[in-house]
């Protein structure tokens, strides 16, 4: 049922822009883009990801098939829409991803109406093919908001950029309503060199509907084995706090998140989290940045570009003695053959406390990406 549900939406919304052409033709030309990417690898991990113990589990991936569409009418006016395929050892899913309205004024003002992502995390706004580790990290995962239907308002200048909405999940089948905003400041952003600094905040109506936070310890085909306890909520709040520095060939990300849920009995739970992250490249090369995100390197030799990365997340899903606390060490190589082809190699060592759900909490975990964008 979910999966008609979001596939009567991509109808929606290309029925939506169809009838919207005529309109926007007499107005302004149209222009039209195609692209997207492939993301496919390998994972191997240990007992620790799996339910059962398993010493040793390998898993071919697709780890997402994306196709965007990008329409373009007159200065002020745009839209997007793409979806995505894939495909988890034998489960498969075609998801709608983006689909949206924006219109945008000359001295940077967006209004966007659809779907699309909840201005919240740093880690989490960046798309997939522009992070630089297999997946994101614990912490992105389990707190910061994906996609919702809603509508924002927001300012995006070089230096600072602020955005208020409001979103729903009704359309999907769920009871989530929420009121997210973000705001960020690169107080230093000068001779290659920028200081990012974020605040985010997230309250949730959550429909005294089931909740409980289930993760795969970073690795996309990995059993949910970090999980906090489970209850019926009344509503949540959640804070996220994020700085970056940029500096030549060295990039640093720290994020820190906190949600509260308020149980029907009224009882407040406390969930949080944390990850710093560290980068650079062997080569002459760098990342990029622009209006609040990091993008993704153009690599300055025929050669490509190499980069290692090293990460530390820790989540705490325990509170009055019940859920887990977990950590994840990451170590990584990448390497860009130009701006379209991405390999990357990611070693992570797990680590859990509190309640364990494998019976062996021991294990470390290899992924492989291949990523080709079109």
């Amino acid at each position: 049922m979910r999966d008609q549900v979001r596939w009567a939406g991509l109808v929606a919304w290309l029925t939506l822009l169809f009838l919207l052409q005529p309109l926007m033709l007499q107005a302004e030309p149209l222009e039209l883009d195609f692209s997207g990417y492939i993301a496919a690898g390998v994972d191997h991990y240990g007992a620790f990801y799996d339910e059962k113990g398993e010493p040793h589990t390998t898993h071919g991936v697709l780890r997402n098939a994306k196709l965007e569409l990008e329409l373009d009418w007159g200065r002020f006016w745009s839209a997007e829409i793409d979806g995505s395929y894939e495909v988890r050892d034998d489960k498969r899913e075609a998801e709608l991803g983006d689909a949206y309205v924006q219109y945008e004024t000359s001295d940077r003002y967006k209004i966007t109406l659809g779907r699309f992502k909840e201005p919240f995390g740093f880690e989490r706004l960046s798309s997939y093919s522009t992070i630089n580790t297999s997946e994101r990290s614990l912490v992105t995962s389990a707190f910061a908001p994906g996609r919702s239907q809603g509508l924002t308002v927001g300012r995006f200048r070089k230096s600072t950029t602020w955005v208020l909405g409001v979103f729903t999940n009704e359309p999907e089948g769920e009871s989530t309503r929420a009121v997210t905003g973000r705001y960020t400041l690169a107080p230093i952003r000068a001779d290659g060199r920028v200081l990012h600094l974020g605040i985010a905040a997230s309250w949730r109506d959550l429909g005294d509907e089931r909740f409980q936070i289930k993760e795969r310890g970073e690795v996309f085909s990995a059993d949910n084995v970090i999980r906090s306890p489970r209850f019926d909520a009344r509503e949540g709040t959640l804070l996220g706090l994020e700085g970056a520095w940029l500096s030549g060939r060295l990039s640093l990300v720290a994020e820190a998140m906190a949600q509260q849920v308020t149980r029907v009995n009224g009882e407040h739970w406390w969930f949080t989290g944390a990850y710093v992250q560290a980068g650079v490249f062997l080569t002459n090369d760098h990342r990029r940045y622009k209006r609040g995100e990091f993008k993704r390197p153009e690599p300055t030799s025929r050669a490509g570009a190499i980069e290692l990365v090293a990460r530390y997340s820790a989540i705490d899903l325990q509170d009055q003695k019940l859920g887990a606390q977990a950590e994840v060490a990451l170590l990584g190589a990448n390497y860009y053959w130009d701006d379209r082809l991405q390999l990357r190699l990611n070693w992570l060592m797990p680590g859990i406390e509190g309640n364990v759900l494998t019976p062996e909490p021991e294990g470390n975990a290899l992924t492989f990406r291949v990523l080709f964008r079109y």
